[in-house]
Parts: C-alpha cells; structure tokens; sequence
C-alpha cells in the first residue's frame, strides 16, 4: 500500500535515505537536499555543492550527504550545514554508519577511511580494490569486500580483515531489497517494481513512473520499502497485507 509520494523536482544519481524514526532524505542531481517527515510531509530543503551521488546516510542528528564535487556535507535533522569534509581521495563507494556514529567509506586510493561524527579521519586501512559495501551488519559492524576476495570489518576502533571463505555477509543485490521478513523488492529499469513475498514467490509487478527505479531501502519505522526513480519521484510502499498487492 503506497503511503506516500514525493517528487523532488530534479533527476536522482542515488536513492533517498531513511532514518531509523522514518525521516527521509533526498538529494537531488542539481545539489538540492530535501527532508521529509516519516509521513511524508515537506520538512526543508537546502543546497549543496555539486549533484549528489550517493545514498544520504542518518547518524544521530546528522545527514551525510556526498556529491560529485568531492565533498561529504553534514547537515542537521533541521537542515542547517554541521561540517564539511573534503575526502583526501575522491570517494568510490557508498557511506555505511557503524554503532558508534562512524561513517566509513572507500576511496579511490584504496584505502577505507572512517570519518568521527565531528568531521575528522579516524581511520585510514588499506583496502584494495573495491568489490562490495561498505554495509553495516545487524550487530553494529560495518562490513566491505575487495576484489581479491578479502573482507573487512570494522567497528569503532575494533577492524578485523577474513578472507571470503572463512566468513559470510550479504552485501545484498544493487537493484534489489531483501527485507527483515523475507519479501524481496527489486527494482526495474523500466519504471516498474517486483515485489515478492519469498525469493522463489511468483512476482508481483507495480508500475510507479516510466524512468528507471534505484535499489530500494528499507524503513524499519514505517515496515516498507523506500523506493526512488531517476526522474525524481520518490515513493513508501508499506508492507503488503496477506493477499494484497504492494
């Protein structure tokens, strides 16, 4: 069931975020940041340098917010500017929060850095060639994978590195959500979304707009998935009743 339906004005390069109390974040391919309240409801928007490209990440009271002009931009749940940070490298990954608010990230130096919720480097590790995340884990850690085949984890200043075959995380699929009850939602690039309510369920097909759909993100407040298209439309599926469609 849709519960609400947002449209930002401009095209989206990465998917809306969304906090752990159901607040939703936008940014926009003209540098346009927009909050949501978890109903839906227009909060603010403000400008920031360059176009966004990545997912905005909620830690605590701010928004994490990279664009293309190699800058993360800290803003406030009210919009107003905490920090900004200039990555010594340009960032090649997403931004993943661990328990303890730091955000980490890989950069094209292929070296993973954690950024303190104050705007300072807290960690610098090699890396590698990025292969899959960051992406933080039920229990806190933040998680990441390079292309020959070695894992990382990371928790404040607790990092472990495993190879492949001695430990598992699912970094998931890029087009596709896997939520917390098992239905699988997957985006289209035409425009239409699969929702399923077990991986080997038969599709259900929704059409929302016409431009390709992001990977969807899950709300853990309002249980459903947050879906965003690249024009610029952004939409809250609750989860399904039994024997209703998304």
């Amino acid at each position: 069931m849709e519960r609400f339906r947002f449209h930002a004005g401009a095209p989206l390069l990465a998917p809306a975020g969304v906090a752990a109390d159901g607040a939703v974040c936008v940014g926009t391919a003209d540098g346009y940041v927009h909050s949501l309240a978890a109903d839906g409801s227009f909060r603010w928007s403000r400008s920031v340098s360059g176009a966004v490209i990545r997912q905005p990440i909620r830690s605590g009271q701010l928004w994490f917010i990279v664009t293309n002009a190699e800058r993360i931009f800290a803003l406030t749940s009210e919009g107003n500017l905490a920090w900004v940070f200039k990555p010594p490298s340009p960032i090649a990954s997403e931004l993943a929060v661990d328990a303890t608010g730091i955000s980490y990230f890989v950069a094209a130096d292929h070296y993973l850095y954690g950024i303190s919720a104050h705007g300072g480097v807290c960690l610098r590790a090699a890396f590698g060639t990025l292969k899959a995340g960051p992406a933080r884990a039920a229990d806190g850690a933040v998680w990441a994978e390079n292309q020959a085949g070695a894992l990382l984890s990371v928790r404040g200043s607790e990092l472990c590195h495993l190879m492949a075959a001695s430990a598992e995380f699912d970094f998931g699929s890029p087009d596709e959500l896997r939520d917390p009850d098992g239905h699988v939602w997957r985006a289209r690039a035409d425009g239409q979304l699969e929702f399923r309510s077990a991986p080997s369920a038969p599709a259900r097909l929704l059409a929302l707009t016409s431009a390709s759909l992001l990977r969807p993100v899950w709300s853990a407040a309002a249980r459903g998935a947050l879906i965003s298209a690249r024009d610029g439309l952004v939409v809250l599926l609750e989860l399904p009743r039994a024997g209703q469609h998304p």
